[in-house]
């Protein structure tokens, strides 16, 4: 097959740090190439160097200014409207789409994981190209009414993702993967509770932190800062000995702190779309303790490689080994962490998140839309 993945115009592929839908892009890009696919990648500057393999074609995107892991654009906001970071990823956007445009005889099918995919929609059209959306992020009722006319081919991350919107175009639901030759297992881990995600109040890192005082125990967080006014609410409890902030970390200090936590902690408050880390963090044989949002369910087995608790505001009766909801339940399964295997956690990822079993749901939904 000939495919156009679009990767990102905001991050490189693979991301220098932080960025999940990048590395899933990488990731396909990297294996089906390796299966005899001829790949063209859409991406940000700096994806080019990543890949030096004869049947993939990197057209760069951009200045690489967007994002770049914790380093953002130079744009200095006091001086310029509030939305200019807004304008100039669209800005690379249409570049993208121009460049698609000057290759169309190159791909017969485009693969897309960028933000912003309703404005890609009426130049795959145009194109007359299949076009197949990676839903990296929720779907909400403007774009699923887009979608709805475009009859767009969706894959899903979970199938959590479908509920409010179940009568779309689904392709397929591929999870996301990790390379498990890179996250290694580490059956000796010490005592303290980890939680790597971007700082934001859907996160929820302040009731980790809550966890962690009443507990008495060590919590390290990472991730960059979304929303520093959400960081300032619990800014005083990070005192760099009971609680740790390590900012947005390269992949070797992620490794290291993935494979020695004792558990992972995950307390969202949003419906999150997968959870990339929670995958991270069992192939290193770290189990979860989570709250039932979004793909929890889908991922984490509970009592298994981890434990799930309801929400304090859940209308339902836990179905869960714990049936505390909310904090109290948190805590429960946190004390409860060594009644999990934690070869039980690496097993699952083996079983179900490889960078080959992902690969094989891209390859099979491709393979289909070009064969109907």
């Amino acid at each position: 097959m000939r495919i156009a993945i679009l990767g990102s115009v905001a991050l490189p592929i693979p991301p220098p740090a932080q960025g999940g839908a990048e590395w899933i892009a990488y990731y396909q890009v990297k294996e089906l190439a390796k299966r005899g696919h001829s790949i063209i990648l859409f991406a940000a500057k700096g994806s080019r160097a990543n890949f030096s393999e004869k049947n993939i074609k990197v057209i760069e995107i951009g200045k690489g200014d967007v994002v770049a892991g914790s380093n953002r654009n130079k744009i200095d906001l006091r001086f310029v409207e509030a939305s200019r970071e807004m304008r100039l990823e669209a800005t690379y956007l249409s570049e993208a789409m121009e460049k698609m445009m000057e290759l169309k005889d190159e791909y017969d099918i485009i693969l897309n994981n960028m933000r912003g995919e309703a404005v890609l929609l009426p130049i795959a059209k145009i194109l007359g190209k299949p076009f197949v959306n990676v839903m990296h992020l929720n779907l909400f009722p403007e774009l699923a009414q887009v979608f709805r006319s475009y009859n767009t081919n969706i894959i899903t991350i979970s199938n959590s993702q479908r509920k409010d919107f179940p009568d779309l175009n689904y392709a397929a639901t591929v999870y996301n993967c990790v390379d498990t030759e890179k996250f290694s297992f580490d059956p000796n881990p010490e005592d303290y509770m980890l939680m790597v995600g971007t700082i934001g109040r859907h996160k929820n890192q302040s009731e980790a932190v809550n966890v962690a005082k009443e507990l008495n125990m060590k919590l390290v967080l990472a991730g960059k800062v979304r929303d520093q006014s959400y960081l300032k609410e619990f800014e005083k409890d990070i005192d760099g000995g009971q609680i740790k902030w390590l900012g947005e970390i390269g992949f070797e200090e992620k490794l290291k702190v993935y494979e020695k936590a004792k558990v992972f902690l995950f307390p969202i408050s949003w419906e999150e779309p997968f959870g990339l880390v929670m995958i991270e963090a069992m192939a290193c044989g770290t189990p979860i303790v989570v709250y039932n949002r979004g793909s929890v369910s889908e991922l984490v087995r509970d009592g298994v490689t981890g434990f799930v608790i309801e929400p304090e505001d859940s209308p339902n009766e836990s179905k869960f080994i714990i049936k505390k909801k909310g904090r109290e339940g948190l805590k429960e399964a946190v004390r409860r962490i060594g009644e999990i295997d934690r070869k039980a956690c690496r097993e699952n990822v083996l079983q179900n998140f490889t960078v080959q079993k992902m690969a094989d749901g891209y390859e099979k939904v491709c393979k289909d839309i070009l064969n109907k």
